[in-house]
Protein backbone atom coordinates (compact mmCIF):
# COMPACT_ATOMS: atom_id res chain seq x y z
CA UNK A 1 0.00 0.00 0.00
CA UNK A 2 2.85 2.40 0.71
CA UNK A 3 4.25 1.78 -2.77
CA UNK A 4 0.85 2.39 -4.36
CA UNK A 5 0.46 5.65 -2.44
CA UNK A 6 3.93 6.81 -3.52
CA UNK A 7 3.17 5.97 -7.15
CA UNK A 8 -0.07 7.95 -6.93
CA UNK A 9 1.82 10.99 -5.59
CA UNK A 10 4.34 10.74 -8.42
CA UNK A 11 1.62 10.52 -11.04
CA UNK A 12 -0.25 13.44 -9.49
CA UNK A 13 2.93 15.53 -9.65
CA UNK A 14 3.35 14.56 -13.30
CA UNK A 15 -0.26 15.44 -14.12
CA UNK A 16 0.18 18.87 -12.55
CA UNK A 17 3.32 19.39 -14.63
CA UNK A 18 1.52 18.45 -17.82
CA UNK A 19 -1.52 20.63 -17.05
CA UNK A 20 -4.18 17.95 -17.47
CA UNK A 21 -6.62 15.89 -15.37
CA UNK A 22 -4.87 12.61 -16.19
CA UNK A 23 -1.47 11.18 -17.01
CA UNK A 24 -0.61 8.62 -19.70
CA UNK A 25 2.10 6.24 -18.57
CA UNK A 26 2.34 4.89 -22.12
CA UNK A 27 0.78 6.42 -25.22
CA UNK A 28 0.81 5.48 -28.91
CA UNK A 29 -0.95 7.55 -31.57
CA UNK A 30 -1.19 7.68 -35.34
CA UNK A 31 -2.45 10.69 -37.31
CA UNK A 32 -3.21 10.35 -41.02
CA UNK A 33 -4.00 13.23 -43.37
CA UNK A 34 -4.47 11.66 -46.84
CA UNK A 35 -3.46 13.55 -49.93
CA UNK A 36 -6.69 13.14 -51.89
CA UNK A 37 -8.16 16.41 -50.67
CA UNK A 38 -8.97 19.15 -53.18
CA UNK A 39 -6.25 21.75 -53.44
CA UNK A 40 -6.62 25.28 -54.74
CA UNK A 41 -4.66 26.40 -57.77
CA UNK A 42 -1.83 27.81 -55.65
CA UNK A 43 -1.64 24.80 -53.27
CA UNK A 44 -0.28 21.28 -53.69
CA UNK A 45 -2.23 18.23 -52.52
CA UNK A 46 -0.41 16.88 -49.48
CA UNK A 47 -0.22 13.61 -47.58
CA UNK A 48 1.03 14.03 -44.02
CA UNK A 49 1.10 11.15 -41.54
CA UNK A 50 2.47 11.14 -38.00
CA UNK A 51 3.31 8.31 -35.57
CA UNK A 52 4.47 8.74 -31.98
CA UNK A 53 5.11 6.48 -29.00
CA UNK A 54 5.73 8.08 -25.61
CA UNK A 55 6.11 7.28 -21.92
CA UNK A 56 6.07 9.16 -18.62
CA UNK A 57 8.55 8.16 -15.92
CA UNK A 58 8.46 10.27 -12.70
CA UNK A 59 10.97 10.11 -9.84
CA UNK A 60 9.94 11.60 -6.52
CA UNK A 61 12.53 13.68 -4.68
CA UNK A 62 13.07 14.02 -0.95
CA UNK A 63 10.52 16.80 -0.84
CA UNK A 64 7.37 14.91 -1.85
CA UNK A 65 6.12 17.90 -3.82
CA UNK A 66 9.18 17.91 -6.10
CA UNK A 67 10.05 15.43 -8.83
CA UNK A 68 12.16 14.63 -11.86
CA UNK A 69 9.96 13.62 -14.79
CA UNK A 70 11.27 11.83 -17.89
CA UNK A 71 8.95 11.85 -20.92
CA UNK A 72 10.85 10.13 -23.74
CA UNK A 73 9.15 9.66 -27.10
CA UNK A 74 9.74 8.48 -30.65
CA UNK A 75 8.11 10.13 -33.66
CA UNK A 76 7.96 9.60 -37.40
CA UNK A 77 6.63 11.91 -40.10
CA UNK A 78 5.65 10.63 -43.54
CA UNK A 79 5.01 13.29 -46.18
CA UNK A 80 4.25 13.53 -49.87
CA UNK A 81 3.61 16.80 -51.70
CA UNK A 82 2.69 16.95 -55.37
CA UNK A 83 5.60 17.85 -57.65
CA UNK A 84 8.16 17.31 -54.87
CA UNK A 85 10.49 14.32 -55.05
CA UNK A 86 13.91 15.65 -54.06
CA UNK A 87 13.58 15.00 -50.35
CA UNK A 88 13.20 12.09 -47.97
CA UNK A 89 9.56 11.01 -47.44
CA UNK A 90 10.32 10.02 -43.83
CA UNK A 91 11.70 12.08 -40.94
CA UNK A 92 12.31 10.75 -37.44
CA UNK A 93 12.66 12.14 -33.94
CA UNK A 94 14.07 10.66 -30.75
CA UNK A 95 13.30 13.09 -27.95
CA UNK A 96 14.13 13.13 -24.23
CA UNK A 97 12.58 15.93 -22.17
CA UNK A 98 13.93 15.91 -18.60
CA UNK A 99 11.59 17.84 -16.33
CA UNK A 100 12.39 19.12 -12.85
CA UNK A 101 9.28 20.16 -10.95
CA UNK A 102 9.94 22.44 -7.97
CA UNK A 103 7.33 23.74 -5.56
CA UNK A 104 7.86 27.22 -4.11
CA UNK A 105 7.53 27.01 -0.30
CA UNK A 106 4.63 28.89 1.30
CA UNK A 107 3.14 29.88 -2.03
CA UNK A 108 0.74 28.74 -4.73
CA UNK A 109 3.51 28.52 -7.33
CA UNK A 110 5.38 25.60 -8.87
CA UNK A 111 8.06 25.81 -11.56
CA UNK A 112 8.76 23.17 -14.19
CA UNK A 113 12.20 23.40 -15.82
CA UNK A 114 12.64 21.04 -18.76
CA UNK A 115 15.81 20.66 -20.87
CA UNK A 116 15.06 18.78 -24.10
CA UNK A 117 17.52 16.65 -26.08
CA UNK A 118 16.49 15.66 -29.61
CA UNK A 119 17.70 13.67 -32.59
CA UNK A 120 15.82 14.93 -35.69
CA UNK A 121 16.86 13.42 -38.99
CA UNK A 122 15.79 11.51 -42.09
CA UNK A 123 17.87 8.59 -40.77
CA UNK A 124 18.48 7.47 -37.20
CA UNK A 125 22.08 6.31 -36.86
CA UNK A 126 25.37 7.39 -35.28
CA UNK A 127 25.57 10.37 -37.67
CA UNK A 128 22.10 11.72 -36.97
CA UNK A 129 21.69 15.42 -36.25
CA UNK A 130 21.10 16.65 -32.69
CA UNK A 131 19.09 19.56 -31.39
CA UNK A 132 18.97 21.09 -27.92
CA UNK A 133 16.29 23.20 -26.30
CA UNK A 134 14.04 23.47 -23.31
CA UNK A 135 11.06 25.02 -21.59
CA UNK A 136 10.28 26.76 -18.32
CA UNK A 137 6.69 26.85 -17.06
CA UNK A 138 5.51 28.56 -13.86
CA UNK A 139 2.13 27.43 -12.52
CA UNK A 140 -0.11 29.43 -10.21
CA UNK A 141 -2.84 27.46 -8.43
CA UNK A 142 -5.63 29.94 -7.87
CA UNK A 143 -7.84 27.31 -6.21
CA UNK A 144 -8.55 23.57 -6.38
CA UNK A 145 -10.38 24.01 -9.67
CA UNK A 146 -8.17 26.48 -11.55
CA UNK A 147 -4.45 26.73 -12.31
CA UNK A 148 -2.74 29.19 -14.66
CA UNK A 149 0.51 28.50 -16.54
CA UNK A 150 3.11 30.93 -17.92
CA UNK A 151 6.40 30.11 -19.58
CA UNK A 152 8.70 30.06 -22.57
CA UNK A 153 9.96 27.41 -25.00
CA UNK A 154 13.19 27.56 -27.00
CA UNK A 155 14.87 25.13 -29.38
CA UNK A 156 17.87 25.31 -31.71
CA UNK A 157 16.07 24.39 -34.92
CA UNK A 158 17.82 23.97 -38.24
CA UNK A 159 16.10 27.15 -39.43
CA UNK A 160 17.42 29.07 -36.42
CA UNK A 161 16.44 29.71 -32.82
CA UNK A 162 12.76 29.00 -32.24
CA UNK A 163 11.58 31.00 -29.22
CA UNK A 164 7.96 31.31 -28.20
CA UNK A 165 6.00 32.31 -25.05
CA UNK A 166 3.66 29.79 -23.41
CA UNK A 167 0.29 30.35 -21.72
CA UNK A 168 -1.73 27.54 -20.20
CA UNK A 169 -4.70 26.63 -18.08
CA UNK A 170 -5.96 23.65 -16.08
CA UNK A 171 -9.60 24.33 -15.27
CA UNK A 172 -12.08 21.92 -13.72
CA UNK A 173 -15.21 23.69 -14.95
CA UNK A 174 -17.49 21.24 -13.14
CA UNK A 175 -17.72 17.51 -12.43
CA UNK A 176 -18.15 16.72 -16.15
CA UNK A 177 -16.09 19.33 -17.99
CA UNK A 178 -12.38 20.17 -18.09
CA UNK A 179 -10.35 22.69 -20.06
CA UNK A 180 -6.60 22.16 -20.07
CA UNK A 181 -3.43 22.65 -22.08
CA UNK A 182 -0.51 24.94 -22.83
CA UNK A 183 -0.73 27.16 -25.89
CA UNK A 184 0.44 27.27 -28.58
CA UNK A 185 1.18 23.52 -28.19
CA UNK A 186 -2.30 22.22 -27.36
CA UNK A 187 -5.65 23.06 -25.75
CA UNK A 188 -8.32 20.46 -24.93
CA UNK A 189 -11.94 20.72 -23.86
CA UNK A 190 -13.09 17.42 -22.36
CA UNK A 191 -16.64 16.35 -21.46
CA UNK A 192 -17.49 13.25 -19.42
CA UNK A 193 -20.47 11.36 -20.84
CA UNK A 194 -20.13 8.52 -18.33
CA UNK A 195 -17.36 6.47 -16.68
CA UNK A 196 -16.47 4.82 -19.99
CA UNK A 197 -16.78 7.62 -22.56
CA UNK A 198 -15.26 11.10 -22.73
CA UNK A 199 -15.28 13.46 -25.69
CA UNK A 200 -14.65 17.04 -26.73
CA UNK A 201 -12.53 19.27 -28.90
CA UNK A 202 -8.80 19.79 -29.27
CA UNK A 203 -6.41 22.25 -30.90
CA UNK A 204 -2.74 21.28 -31.33
CA UNK A 205 0.30 22.50 -33.20
CA UNK A 206 3.59 21.03 -34.38
CA UNK A 207 6.65 23.09 -35.36
CA UNK A 208 9.77 21.02 -35.98
CA UNK A 209 12.70 20.78 -38.36
CA UNK A 210 14.66 17.69 -39.38
CA UNK A 211 17.87 17.22 -41.29
CA UNK A 212 17.18 15.96 -44.80
CA UNK A 213 19.62 15.15 -47.55
CA UNK A 214 22.59 17.31 -46.58
CA UNK A 215 22.86 20.23 -46.47
CA UNK A 216 19.07 20.58 -46.56
CA UNK A 217 16.57 20.51 -43.73
CA UNK A 218 12.83 19.75 -43.77
CA UNK A 219 10.41 21.83 -41.69
CA UNK A 220 6.77 21.16 -40.82
CA UNK A 221 4.27 23.58 -39.30
CA UNK A 222 1.05 21.66 -38.70
CA UNK A 223 -1.97 23.04 -36.84
CA UNK A 224 -4.98 20.82 -36.18
CA UNK A 225 -8.50 21.45 -34.92
CA UNK A 226 -10.60 18.39 -34.17
CA UNK A 227 -13.18 16.53 -32.12
CA UNK A 228 -12.39 13.33 -30.22
CA UNK A 229 -13.91 10.39 -28.34
CA UNK A 230 -12.09 8.43 -25.62
CA UNK A 231 -13.34 4.96 -24.72
CA UNK A 232 -12.13 3.45 -21.43
CA UNK A 233 -11.69 -0.32 -21.50
CA UNK A 234 -11.67 -1.00 -17.80
CA UNK A 235 -10.07 1.52 -15.46
CA UNK A 236 -6.91 2.50 -17.34
CA UNK A 237 -6.73 1.34 -20.98
CA UNK A 238 -8.05 4.06 -23.29
CA UNK A 239 -8.82 4.00 -27.00
CA UNK A 240 -8.85 7.41 -28.71
CA UNK A 241 -10.48 8.39 -32.00
CA UNK A 242 -10.30 11.89 -33.46
CA UNK A 243 -11.36 13.67 -36.64
CA UNK A 244 -10.50 17.18 -37.75
CA UNK A 245 -8.87 19.52 -40.23
CA UNK A 246 -5.47 21.19 -40.48
CA UNK A 247 -5.14 24.98 -40.42
CA UNK A 248 -2.41 27.06 -42.11
CA UNK A 249 -0.25 24.02 -42.81
CA UNK A 250 3.25 24.78 -44.07
CA UNK A 251 6.02 22.48 -45.27
CA UNK A 252 9.31 24.08 -46.18
CA UNK A 253 12.94 23.25 -46.85
CA UNK A 254 16.14 25.23 -46.55
CA UNK A 255 19.85 25.28 -45.93
CA UNK A 256 21.97 26.74 -43.15
CA UNK A 257 19.18 28.51 -41.24
CA UNK A 258 17.58 29.88 -44.41
CA UNK A 259 14.22 28.95 -45.96
CA UNK A 260 14.82 28.31 -49.65
CA UNK A 261 11.54 26.80 -50.71
CA UNK A 262 7.93 26.96 -49.53
CA UNK A 263 6.15 23.88 -50.83
CA UNK A 264 2.63 25.40 -50.72
CA UNK A 265 1.23 22.36 -48.94
CA UNK A 266 -2.56 22.16 -48.91
CA UNK A 267 -4.60 21.83 -45.73
CA UNK A 268 -6.71 18.72 -45.37
CA UNK A 269 -8.79 16.49 -43.13
CA UNK A 270 -7.03 14.22 -40.68
CA UNK A 271 -7.90 11.11 -38.68
CA UNK A 272 -6.27 10.11 -35.42
CA UNK A 273 -6.33 6.87 -33.46
CA UNK A 274 -4.46 6.05 -30.28
CA UNK A 275 -4.18 3.80 -27.28
CA UNK A 276 -2.90 4.69 -23.82
CA UNK A 277 -2.48 3.36 -20.31
CA UNK A 278 -3.97 6.26 -18.35
CA UNK A 279 -4.37 7.29 -14.72
CA UNK A 280 -7.20 9.78 -14.15
CA UNK A 281 -7.40 12.20 -11.23
CA UNK A 282 -10.79 13.72 -11.99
Amino acid sequence: MAYIRQLFVLLLISACAESQPYIDLINARYISSPGNQSASKDKNATTLNYLSISATVPFQLKNEKDAIILTPFFERWESAVDSRNNYSPYHYGLVLPIGFLKSIPDSRWTVLTMPIIRIDDAVIDTKSAWQFGGAVIASYKKNDQLTYKFGVYANAEFFGLFLIPLVGIDWKINDRNNLFGVLPAALTFEHKFNNHFYGGGVFRTFTNSYRDYEPNYWRVDENQLGIFLDSYLGNHVVLNLEFGHSILRKIRSGQEYKVNDNWNAADGFYFKCGIAYRIRFR
